[in-house]
């Protein structure tokens, strides 16, 4: 009961505890009353003992400290001495005039073997000899790295005591090469004198020990230093003292008499300073002082036992009243509702901050629940798969609508499960990267992965974990977003733009890459490559006579057989119509038209064996044109023109005839040279134009222009941009003309944006490859915006997928920068090109732009139909606007906007017109708009 009532009972427990104090102090005070002076003196002298053994202690630290600092600084200069001039360490040692003074005794240097090779004072020679036996076992410490302080011992005559400190003496490479000893004479004038000068103030009898050989090393009474106390348990309270098992001040017996003892620690030689002082002559009787102090002290504790079970029966029972309040609370028995204080005092204070924590606590159970319903909304509603799995056992505990749509799964299946039960997984083996990586930093990147609906369906996703806890647990929330469309039309876009639909080869686009990489290579190895150029000779009558469907299958089976002849390695591409390629790369540059030659003849009777069309052998002959490369890097589409100049000279020169490419072949190369000089002439006098393409949306209206750089030739006249354009770029012309043309068009922009009704227009700007590399393009590009004002949302460069091919990140760096810029980005002639969907992902692009090849015959050819609607898709699909250029009829824009499509440009609509037809043209449209509204 009484145990039970003080753990429930606080006013109890206070109460018994403060009784029980008092009763403590009444009988405290009897006591008081035997021993009050006695304690008062006997503390008096404990302090004044206990201060003086601590000063005598702290003294003696800090003097074998200052001393062992001098020895170790003097040792690092003798280093050098006694490892070169051994000679010098007596001069050395007698200069050092603070050691003398620290060490009374002297001081001598051995070497690594332990014998003295100088001294301090010369004497100190027969000294240190004498004490060799004494010293060994410190010298060898401090051979041995350590700085180590020697037990007291008698100087060699016996006449006075003394101590050594020992260091080593290390050379430049750390090796220790002797020792430096310094001797303390304790019979002189030292550290311990301070024992002396207390023993003359009378305030006791002092000792300084040497605790491991029960020594005294210095004494108020000089005739006991070095005396030797008695072995261990001869004097238990001596051995007490010694081992520092008393207090550091205490009464204690010594002998048959009753002392006062102080003892201090002086930590580094293990030394101890005692003071002792008879009780007899400190303490005296005090009968009389201690009846009276008895009786006091038993009126005052009656008194203050009443006075305080009341006061605190009193104060305790707000708190009683509270605690129980609380208590009910806490066990459900009443709803938590706020306290109320009883009056104003610490009780209010605990009551007020109560009551501030469960308003706080409402609070934050209140956001609790809101942020909890909206991470609840966000997980169910996100169009990402989302689940989250136990990573103790793998089971399943949530999952989202979407997660239910798209693998088929109802929400009741798929609690308690785990994803390799469901078999969502192909391969279970995959998970554990993800699972590390995000148990490793928090969070897996988003990878490409192959899951399995329901019912077994392949499903490519992009899926990512992330690591959570619920209820203390880890788990992982797993996004998993359906992909499988995107890369079906993705696939689909880089089969048919890099292939041949007739033949299934490469096709002249693709040719052109490998084209390109195969020069890289060939550059590094500094080997030769090679392009066969085949033609169909007199193909033409074959269509004629048996149709186009037999010279369809005619060339299918041609490009089979070249396939089989050719080596794996080396690519076969068909160029168009009955034309075809073959890619050698990496031949030795002996033998590279040797080796060409050589495939050129076997390919020509090959190909001479009978083909068989609608059931008639028919004879076929081939002219081959041949082109050796890797000198040095060209672009491939000039390759491909100097390979079907030599096919062109060999169908000249005859059937059958194979002609390498030779430089008589460019019988326009004059011509050329004049054209080139009239380019640089006319890019001197700025003697361009710029011409103004509309791009129109499916409502008719003017969204913005295309500039296309136009050049009149005096004596010439209109010169075709596919001409000189080709021209500009092999001749580097390209970079100062590409900046005309980006200044002339922001300035037409900057003077639009001044016209309300001109400023929504954007300006389609095309940048060449070489251009946009140039170091300073962003610069440049910054220098035109600021000098003509144009606004720079409203400029739109056009980049080529050529320009992917080098350096494809500092591409995108340098789009990023023209970003942040505010330009936006078009990907021109997209299809014909790299078309690598891993780096059109990364491009921060605003619009795909559909060459006018797949755009052109669209109607007619269901491949470049396919090619058109699968782009258009694949924009939609990235967010990206997709203009189509070549627009021609309105069967183009209404099958193309059928598709999707919401931007054209082309002749349906304009031509590309001078500044002054365009704003005609635009006013036109304006009020045509304004008419039909």
């Amino acid at each position: 009961m009484l145990v039970t009532a003080l753990q429930r009972s606080l006013k109890t427990r206070i109460t018994l505890w403060v009784l029980a104090l008092l009763l403590a102090g009444m009988w405290a005070l009897v006591l008081l009353a035997q021993q009050r002076l006695r304690q008062e003196l006997q503390l008096q002298l404990q302090e004044r003992q206990m201060a003086v053994a601590t000063l005598l202690g702290q003294e003696m630290e800090q003097a074998l400290q200052e001393r062992t600092q001098a020895l170790q600084s003097v040792a690092a200069v003798l280093s050098a001495a006694l490892e070169r001039y051994p000679d010098d360490l007596p001069e050395r040692l007698t200069s050092r005039t603070v050691l003398q003074q620290m060490f009374t005794g002297g001081t001598f240097v051995t070497d690594s073997a332990g014998s003295v090779l100088a001294a301090y004072p010369h004497t100190v020679f027969h000294t240190a000899s004498a004490l060799h036996q004494g010293f060994s076992s410190y010298v060898q410490a401090a051979l041995g790295g350590l700085t180590v302080i020697s037990h007291p011992m008698a100087g060699p005559d016996g006449q006075y005591p003394i101590v050594a400190l020992a260091t080593p003496v290390r050379g430049m490479d750390g090796r220790v090469l002797g020792t430096l000893v310094g001797l303390v004479n304790l019979s002189q004038p030292n550290f311990v004198d301070a024992v002396q000068l207390l023993s003359e103030r009378q305030l006791g009898d002092y000792y300084v020990i040497a605790r491991q050989t029960r020594t005294i090393v210095a004494a108020s009474d000089r005739r006991r230093v070095l005396e030797a106390l008695p072995p261990v348990g001869v004097n238990p309270e001596m051995d007490r003292f010694i081992r520092g098992a008393l207090q550091e001040s205490t009464v204690a017996p010594m002998g048959k008499v009753q002392v006062l003892a102080s003892t201090r620690h002086v930590a580094l030689p293990d030394w101890m300073v005692v003071v002792v002082q008879p009780t007899a002559q400190a303490f005296a009787p005090l009968q009389l002082v201690q009846r009276q102090i008895l009786a006091g002290a038993l009126a005052l504790t009656l008194l203050v036992v009443g006075t305080m079970w009341w006061l605190l029966r009193r104060e305790l029972q707000p708190l009683e009243r509270i605690a129980s309040q609380l208590s009910a609370m806490a066990q459900g028995q009443s709803p938590l509702a706020p306290l109320t204080a009883p009056r104003p005092d610490e009780i209010s204070l605990l009551v007020r901050g109560f009551n501030h924590l469960l308003a706080q606590l409402r609070q934050r159970q209140q956001a609790l629940g809101e942020s909890e319903e909206r991470y609840r909304q966000a997980f169910m509603t996100s169009h990402d798969a989302l689940d989250i799995t136990r990573l103790a056992d793998g089971q399943i505990l949530d999952i989202n609508h979407s997660f239910e749509r798209l693998f088929g799964w109802p929400r009741s299946d798929v609690l308690g499960q785990s994803g390799p039960s469901l078999q969502l997984w192909p391969d279970p083996s995959e998970r554990t990267p993800i699972i590390e990586q995000a148990l490793a930093q928090g969070y897996s990147t988003p990878s490409e992965q192959e899951l399995l609906t329901r019912d077994g369906q392949r499903l490519t996703v992009r899926i990512s974990a992330s690591l959570l806890h619920l209820d203390g647990q880890p788990c992982l929330l797993w996004a998993a977003q359906d992909i499988t469309a995107y890369r079906q039309a993705s696939e689909q876009i880089e089969r048919l733009t890099h292939t041949d639909s007739l033949t299934g080869l490469c096709n002249a686009q693709h040719l052109s890459t490998l084209l390109a990489q195969a020069q890289t290579r060939t550059l590094e190895r500094r080997q030769l490559g090679a392009l066969l150029c085949l033609d169909l000779d007199d193909f033409k009558s074959v269509n004629d006579a048996w149709g186009r469907d037999q010279g369809d299958a005619l060339l299918r089976q041609l490009a089979q057989r070249i396939s089989t002849i050719v080596r794996p390695q080396h690519p076969v591409a068909r160029l168009g119509a009955d034309q075809f390629l073959v890619l050698l790369e990496n031949l030795p540059p002996v033998l590279a038209a040797h080796d060409a030659q050589h495939l050129a003849e076997r390919l020509q009777k090959a190909l001479a064996e009978p083909l068989t069309l609608a059931g008639v052998q028919h004879h076929a002959s081939v002219s081959i044109g041949i082109l050796v490369w890797g000198e040095s890097y060209q672009e491939p589409q000039e390759l491909l023109r100097r390979v079907v100049l030599a096919l062109n000279q060999a169908k000249n020169a005859g059937a059958g005839s194979v002609l390498f490419f030779e430089p008589q072949m460019q019988d326009q190369v004059s011509g050329r040279a004049r054209l080139q000089r009239s380019l640089r002439e006319a890019l001197q006098k700025q003697s361009f134009a710029l011409h103004y393409q509309p791009q129109l949306d499916t409502a008719g209206q003017v969204v913005g222009v295309e500039a296309l750089l136009r050049w009149h030739l005096p004596g010439h006249g209109m010169v075709s941009p596919a001409e000189f354009i080709p021209l500009a770029e092999k001749t580097g012309l390209i970079v100062p003309l590409g900046r005309w043309v980006l200044h002339q068009a922001c300035s037409q922009l900057a003077a639009w944006a001044q016209e309300p009704a001109r400023r929504h227009l954007t300006m389609a700007v095309n940048v060449s490859a070489d251009q946009f590399r140039q170091e300073d393009f962003v610069q440049q590009v910054y220098e035109v915006l600021h000098a003509t004002g144009a606004p720079a949302a409203q400029l739109k460069l056009e980049l080529t997928e050529s320009l992917m091919l080098h350096d494809t990140e500092q591409v995108i760096e340098r789009m990023n920068a023209l970003r942040q810029l505010g330009l936006r980005f078009s990907l021109d002639d997209f299809g014909t090109g790299f078309s690598s969907l891993a780096y059109l992902k990364r491009l921060p692009l605003d619009q795909l732009k559909i060459d006018q090849s797949f755009v052109r015959d669209l109607l007619d050819d269901a491949n470049d139909a396919v090619i058109a609607q699968s782009i258009i898709g694949l924009g939609l699909s990235l967010g990206l606007e997709v203009i189509a250029e070549g627009v021609e009829t309105q069967a183009h824009r209404d099958l193309l906007h059928g598709w999707g499509c919401r931007y054209y440009q082309g002749y349906f609509f304009s031509r590309p017109l001078p500044l002054r037809e365009l704003e005609d043209y635009l006013r036109a449209q304006a009020i045509a708009a304004a008419a039909n509204t």
